[in-house]
C-alpha cells in the first residue's frame, strides 16, 4: 500500500508541473558515423545498374549524405500475398491493393508538412488513444483545438510499388503509423488488419522477405529455421512448404521452426497457425545445440555417413540490428563497437552447427539485419575457413531481376573500443537521464540550503564561486555524455579529407581503436576480438569469393539494412569442422549468461524478454542428454520441461467411436492423430506422415523441448449428451471432411453462406433437402462442404456445425475465419448475382466494425 501510495503521489506531481514542447531532434549517433565511414562504408556509388568506386571526397560525401539521411527516416511499410493461396483468390487480394493504393495514396498533413494523426473513434487501439491524448496535454491544448487552429492539408504520394524480387509483395510509400492513424488511410488499415488476421497477407520489412526466396524451397522438402521468432520468414517458407502435390491429402515436406526462448516459440505458434498447415513442427532449443537424429528405422546406413537431415536450412542468427535503426530508434542510443564482436562466436556456432544439419547438394542461407562486416562477411569467413572446401558460397542475383545488393566486402578494418564493456556500461550509467536529475536536485537542494544559512552579501558572494565551480562541474559531466544535447553537431560537418588517416583519427576521438592485425589486440581483449574478426588473406579471399554475398544498405531500395549469403554443400564436413563447431557452441555455452540469444538481438528495443530459456548450457547437461539418447532412456526432463508435452499415440479405445460415428474410410490415416502424453487426450492432433517418420520417430522429443506441432484435429466433451465425446476443430477439417461418410453435407453458396453466421441459426433458413436432413441429425457435430470443393483440399471450404437440441445450428468456426470464407466465397463462386452482393473491400470494414461492436 505504502508503495502504490507513492506511486500515487509522484504521478500527481509530475501531472502537476508545466511540462515542457516535445522537440524532435534527428536521430544521430558520432560513433557509429565514425566507425562506417572508417570502413569504408560509402566508399562505392550506384551507377546505372552496377557499384562504382567513389572517385573523390566529394562522391564519398555525397553517398554518405544519401546513407544519413535515409537511416533518418521511418521505414516504409511493405506486406506480401500468401503464396499458399488459390489463384483466384490471390488475384482478387491484388486487385484490391490496386483500390486502395494502387494510385496516388492521400493522407493529411499539417502546414509543417507533419502526416495529421487522430484517434478514430471505435477503431483506434487504446494505446494510439493514449499518445494523442498525451500529446496534446504537452502542448496545452485539446483534439479539437489542434483540428480548429490548424489547417490540414491532403497531399498525395506515390502509389505502392510491386518488389520485383519478390513473388507478390508490395511497398508503400509511408510508414505504419501513418497507415495506422491517419483519417484518410482508415478503410485501407482495416482491410489490411482483416487479411493480416486471417493469414492472406503478411506485413513484413522487405529485406526481410529476401532469405526465404534466396533459399528457394520445394513443397518435398525439409526445412530448418534455426532462429525462427517472431516467424514472419518461417510464415514465408510455410506458404510454399505447405503446397499439397496433386494427388496428395497432405504435405509432403515439413517446417521445423526453432528458437531458444519458449516463450517467443510460444508466440511463434500463434503467428504460424494463421496459415492453417499441418506441417509444422515448433521447438526451443539453443540453435548451436540442435542435434542431428540418427537413430530410428527410418534412417539408412548412407544417410548415417553422410549426415545432415535438411535440404533447406535458414540462420537469420540474432544480431547487433543496427540496419533496423528505421524502425528502431534506440539503436543510435545504444551502439557500440564491441557488441558485434560479442556476438561474433555465437553467429559463427549457429551456421556451423546449421551447416551440419543441412544435407549435401542442399542450401544454407545466412542473414542478419546489421551492417557490421564483423557479423557478416567475418562469420562468412569463418564458415568458409572452418568447413575446408564442404561449403560454397552461390551469388542468387541473376535469379532476383530488380534487386539491389551491393556485394560483399573482401577487406575490412578491425576497430575496437577504447574502453571496456565495464567502462561503458558504467560510463552510461552515470549520464543517465535518471542520474543526471539527482545530480541537479542535488546541486538545487545545496544553493538552496546556502542561501538560507548564509546573510545576503555572503550569500552572493559564495553563491556566485559556487556556482562557477557547479557550472565546471555539470560541464564536465555533459563532455562525457556519450549522447548530448548537441549530438547532432560533432559529425555535422564533412570530415576534412577521406583519406583514412584523417578517418581514423576522426573515429579515435569517438573512442574507438584500430587494430591492424590481431597481434595488435591486447592480451586481455583477444577474447573478445578473435582471430575470426580479421579479414581473409589475400588467398583465402580468392578461394572464398566473398562478392558474391548480398549488402543491402538502406538508400538503395528506401528500405532497411540487411546482409544474405547462401551456401550450398557440397560434400561432408570434415571431422575438424564437426570438433571445431563442438568447441565453439561449448565455449559460448559456458561464457554466455544472462539473455537469451534474442534479447541480445533486440536489447536496443523496448520489448526485452529476460525470462526465456537461457542460452547457457552446461557440459554435464550436454552429457547427460547424449548418454540418454544412446542407451534410449530418456532422462525425466529435457530442457527443463516435463516429458508430457510429448506428442504420444492415441489409446486404442479413442478412435474406433469417431470412425463409426463420423464414417471414415479406409484411406484414413489413423495413425497420424497423436496426443500429448500429459493432456490425458483431450485434443487429437493430426501429425503429417513426413514429420511423424522423420522427427517424433527418430527421437527428437527426446533431445529437444517441443512447442508444437501439426493441428488439433479432434477436442473432447466432457458432457455425456452426445453419442461420442469428440467433436472436429476447424483448423484441420479440410484434411479431416473428405474421409467422412456420415454427417457431412455438400452444400451450395447460398447455403453455405448462411453457415456463415454467429449464434444458433435456423435449420428452416436452409433450402430443401438440407434443412430435412439437418433436422433428422441427433446431437453432436457435422460438417459441410461448398459444392464443387468437396474433393479439393487446398481451397479449405470445409465449415465444422453443431447441430443443438432445438431445429437450430451453430457454426463452430471464430469471427476472424468467418470473415476470410465470406472473402474467399466471393473469389471463388460464380459473380451471377455479384450486383447484390457486397464488394470485398466494403464487407472487410463492415465485418471489422461488427466485430469491435460485439466486443
Amino acid at each position: 500500500m505504502w508503495n502504490r501510495k507513492r506511486k500515487l503521489e509522484s504521478a500527481e506531481e509530475r501531472s502537476s508541473q508545466d511540462r515542457k514542447p516535445y522537440v524532435t531532434v534527428p536521430p544521430s549517433n558520432p560513433k557509429m558515423e565514425a566507425y562506417y565511414a572508417a570502413l569504408g562504408l560509402h566508399s562505392l556509388r550506384r551507377e546505372g545498374g552496377d557499384f562504382v568506386p567513389c572517385l573523390d571526397s566529394i562522391e564519398k560525401e555525397q553517398e554518405r549524405k544519401r546513407f544519413i539521411t535515409c537511416l533518418r527516416t521511418s521505414l516504409p511499410a511493405s506486406f506480401r500475398v500468401g503464396q499458399n493461396l488459390e489463384p483466384e483468390f490471390r488475384q482478387k487480394l491484388k486487385s484490391d491493393i490496386d483500390t486502395f493504393v494502387g494510385t496516388e495514396i492521400e493522407i493529411e498533413i499539417d502546414q509543417d508538412g507533419n502526416a495529421v494523426s487522430k484517434p478514430r473513434a471505435g477503431l483506434s487501439s487504446t494505446r494510439d488513444a493514449v499518445a494523442d491524448e498525451e500529446d496534446t496535454k504537452a502542448n496545452n491544448t485539446t483534439n479539437d483545438e489542434v483540428m480548429s487552429s490548424e489547417p490540414i492539408i491532403v497531399k498525395k504520394l506515390a502509389p505502392a510499388k510491386p518488389i520485383p524480387y519478390i513473388p507478390d509483395a508490395y511497398q508503400l510509400s509511408i510508414d505504419k503509423k501513418t497507415i495506422r492513424r491517419n483519417p484518410l488511410l482508415q478503410e485501407f488499415h482495416e482491410w489490411l488488419k482483416v487479411q493480416t488476421d486471417a493469414g492472406f497477407i503478411t506485413r513484413q520489412e522487405t529485406v526481410s522477405m529476401i532469405p526465404p526466396v534466396v533459399l528457394s524451397p520445394e513443397p518435398s522438402h525439409a526445412v530448418l529455421d534455426m532462429c525462427a521468432a517472431p516467424g514472419s520468414k518461417t510464415s514465408q517458407l510455410l506458404e510454399i512448404i505447405s503446397n499439397i502435390p496433386q494427388g496428395e491429402t497432405e504435405p509432403k515436406g515439413y517446417v521445423v521452426a526453432n528458437d531458444s526462448d519458449a516463450k517467443r516459440a510460444y508466440m511463434l505458434v500463434h503467428q504460424l497457425r494463421r496459415l492453417n498447415s499441418p506441417a509444422t513442427f515448433v521447438t526451443a532449443k539453443d540453435a548451436q545445440f540442435w542435434p542431428m537424429l540418427l537413430r530410428g528405422k527410418n534412417i539408412k546406413d548412407e544417410e548415417r555417413a553422410q549426415e545432415g537431415m535438411f535440404d533447406r536450412v535458414l540462420c537469420d542468427v540474432p544480431c547487433t540490428g543496427d540496419g533496423t535503426a528505421r524502425k528502431n530508434p534506440g539503436i543510435w542510443k545504444h551502439w557500440t563497437a564491441s557488441a558485434g564482436h560479442s556476438i561474433h562466436p555465437l553467429q559463427v556456432s549457429i551456421a556451423l552447427n546449421g551447416a551440419r544439419l543441412t544435407k549435401v547438394g542442399g542450401y544454407m542461407c545466412y542473414s542478419t539485419c546489421s551492417m557490421n562486416p564483423i557479423e557478416n562477411e567475418a562469420v562468412v569467413a569463418e564458415i568458409l575457413r572452418a568447413t575446408d572446401g564442404s561449403l560454397e558460397l552461390v551469388d542468387k542475383r541473376p535469379d532476383m531481376p530488380g534487386i539491389v545488393a551491393r556485394p560483399g566486402w573482401v577487406r575490412w578494418k578491425v576497430m575496437g573500443e577504447s574502453m571496456s564493456r565495464k567502462e561503458l556500461r558504467n560510463k552510461a550509467k552515470k549520464n543517465s537521464a535518471k542520474m543526471r536529475k539527482k545530480r541537479k536536485d542535488w546541486e538545487d537542494q545545496q544553493k538552496l540550503e546556502r542561501e538560507e544559512n548564509d546573510n545576503q552579501i555572503q550569500s552572493e558572494q559564495n553563491t556566485g564561486k559556487e556556482q562557477v565551480d557547479q557550472e565546471s562541474n555539470k560541464e564536465c559531466y555533459d563532455n562525457e555524455m556519450e549522447n548530448s544535447d548537441d549530438i547532432e553537431n560533432e559529425w555535422k560537418s564533412e570530415p576534412e579529407s577521406w583519406e583514412d588517416v584523417e578517418l581514423l583519427q576522426r573515429a579515435a576521438d569517438q573512442g574507438l581503436v584500430y587494430y591492424k592485425t590481431f597481434d595488435d589486440v591486447p592480451n586481455d581483449s583477444t577474447h573478445h576480438i578473435r582471430k575470426s574478426c580479421f579479414p581473409p588473406t589475400p588467398d583465402e579471399a580468392a578461394q572464398f569469393k566473398l562478392e558474391r554475398c548480398l549488402r543491402c544498405l538502406p538508400h538503395d531500395l528506401d528500405t532497411g539494412g540487411f546482409f544474405v549469403a547462401l551456401f550450398k554443400k557440397v560434400s561432408p564436413l570434415s571431422n575438424r569442422a564437426r570438433r571445431k563447431a563442438e568447441e565453439l557452441a561449448q565455449s559460448i555455452s559456458r561464457r554466455m549468461d544472462g539473455p537469451t540469444n534474442e534479447a541480445i538481438e533486440n536489447k536496443f528495443s523496448d520489448k526485452i524478454s529476460t525470462d526465456g530459456i537461457s542460452a547457457e548450457r552446461k557440459m554435464e547437461d550436454v552429457r547427460k542428454d547424449t548418454e540418454a539418447e544412446d542407451k534410449n532412456e530418456p532422462s525425466k526432463k529435457r530442457n527443463g520441461h516435463d516429458k508430457a508435452e510429448s506428442f504420444v499415440a492415441v489409446e486404442e479405445d479413442v478412435l474406433p467411436p469417431l470412425v463409426d460415428f463420423y464414417g471414415f474410410t479406409d484411406q484414413f490415416a489413423k495413425g497420424q492423430f497423436m496426443a500429448r502424453a500429459g493432456g490425458n487426450s483431450k485434443l487429437l492432433y493430426f501429425i503429417t506422415k513426413s514429420v511423424k517418420e522423420n522427427l517424433i520417430e527418430r527421437g527428437i522429443q527426446d533431445r529437444i523441448h517441443v512447442i508444437n506441432s501439426g493441428l488439433r484435429a479432434f477436442e473432447r466433451r466432457n458432457k455425456d449428451d452426445c453419442l461420442v465425446n469428440y467433436r472436429p476443430c476447424q483448423e484441420s477439417i479440410h484434411f479431416v471432411g473428405p474421409h467422412m461418410t456420415r454427417r457431412k453435407f455438400i452444400i451450395s453458396s447460398e447455403d453455405f453462406k448462411r453457415c456463415l453466421k454467429y449464434g444458433a441459426i435456423p435449420c428452416d433458413s436452409f433450402s430443401e433437402p438440407l434443412c430435412s436432413e439437418m433436422k433428422a441429425l441427433s446431437l453432436g457435430a457435422f460438417v459441410v462442404a461448398l459444392k464443387g470443393y468437396e474433393h479439393d483440399i487446398t481451397k479449405k471450404m470445409y465449415l465444422v456445425m453443431w447441430k443443438c437440441r432445438g431445429d437450430n445450428v451453430n457454426c463452430l468456426v471464430n469471427k476472424i475465419d468467418m470473415s476470410a470464407f465470406h472473402h474467399k466465397l466471393d473469389a471463388l463462386v460464380d459473380k451471377d448475382d455479384s450486383d447484390s452482393k457486397v464488394p470485398l473491400v466494403q464487407g472487410a470494414v463492415a465485418n471489422i466494425r461488427e466485430k469491435c461492436s460485439i466486443q
